[in-house]
């Protein structure tokens, strides 16, 4: 009871922290990355997705029934093992057939409840690889669509947009729709460099970054006041950990840069490529060293 009390506690810790204070987790990261990222991209998530795994199978047993689960496999091999024996006997065959059915249930279920306590902080490992491996910054040269979304009543004529040296605004279109208002920002990328969008609107100035040739140790396609919300309907995850969340009133409600994936090894790259990746490299090193362990999954 104490081991799971202790874990419930950390994984409740972790994800107060990465919702309340990104700035530390960013900092926990970042010098990770500046001591190890000479290792490249697919080497350092590989590393970090391997010590998950790690953690993972040292935290599951405080917080699984793993008696339970030793019974449930049991009397899955059990009812396996009878539809074999008698195999020739059909209500034999349907019933234990039936009942393995129903033990799968309850052994997904055993398993399900612990994963979903593990899996917030560790989304949050996820979150913190996509702001730092997961996109390259914009080719110079390039043309850029920036969607701003502003917040409902917000007149697009009256926002200001001021485009720093090296990026020049080549077409702005403003859509006045009362409940979703938008500008669409055509940009060129002229000089490499990592540069600071702005946006103002009655005195109050917003920025964003816009990294081209030369990207910072992060990149964030999104920067947002409704970072809750966003991370809901999955348009992105790294709200947090990319730039600065925008306070709630904010006349802005989100800006948008597509930056190209940056390739991951053998893969394509970007967010889906690195959670295949970690999702396959933490589970089989979890998987790995459950026997070690002595743990039951």
């Amino acid at each position: 009871m104490k081991g799971t009390l202790v874990v419930v506690s950390i994984c409740a810790a972790l994800v107060a922290v990465g919702a309340l204070f990104p700035a530390a987790v960013n900092a926990v990261f970042d010098g990770l990355d500046l001591a190890l990222g000479w290792m490249g991209p697919f080497m350092m998530v590989t590393l970090v997705s391997a010590g998950v795994g790690v953690l993972f199978i040292l935290a599951f047993p405080h917080v699984s029934w793993q008696g339970g689960i030793v019974m449930v496999k049991d009397r899955i091999k059990f009812n396996l093992l009878a539809i074999r024996l008698f195999q020739d006997d059909l209500g034999m065959v349907l019933k234990s057939t039936g009942l393995t059915l129903a033990w799968n249930f309850a052994y997904i279920g055993l398993n399900l409840i612990p994963m979903v306590v593990l899996a917030a902080p560790f989304m949050i490992v996820w979150f913190q690889l996509n702001a730092l491996y997961a996109y390259d910054p914009l080719p110079v040269g390039s043309k850029q669509l920036v969607t701003v979304e502003l917040a409902a009543g917000t007149d697009p004529t009256q926002v200001e947009f001021t485009a720093p040296a090296g990026v020049s605004l080549g077409r702005r279109v403003n859509l006045a729709d009362a409940k979703e208002p938008l500008i669409h920002l055509e940009l060129r990328a002229d000089v490499a460099g990592r540069h600071e969008l702005g946006l103002v609107h009655q005195g109050l100035t917003v920025t964003k970054g816009f990294d081209v040739a030369e990207r910072g140790r992060r990149l964030a396609v999104m920067r947002t006041s409704e970072p809750l919300s966003r991370f809901a309907a999955a348009q992105d995850p790294i709200v947090w950990f990319g730039e600065p969340a925008l306070p709630g009133d904010s006349f802005l409600r989100a800006i948008r840069v597509v930056y190209p994936p940056k390739p991951l090894g053998f893969l394509d790259g970007g967010e889906i490529s690195i959670m295949i990746w970690f999702v396959l490299v933490s589970m089989a090193f979890g998987f790995g060293l459950k026997g070690v362990f002595g743990v039951e999954i």
